[in-house]
């Protein structure tokens, strides 16, 4: 579900784009953007679990 959270806000971008309404949907998008920097950060730091 956390995943599915930049897709849904890139999702409603696109919608309210195409509705017309420009700077809503270039606010969604940078909180898209913000959520996809936070989820890369997470995952380029996060400590590999490699066991042999």
């Amino acid at each position: 579900m956390i995943m599915m959270l930049p897709f849904l806000t890139t999702f409603i971008a696109i919608a309210l784009s195409m509705r017309g309404l420009r700077k809503q949907a270039i606010g969604v998008w940078f909180i898209s953007l913000i959520i996809y920097l936070i989820w890369m950060k997470f995952h380029m730091t996060d400590k590999l679990n490699i066991s042999l």
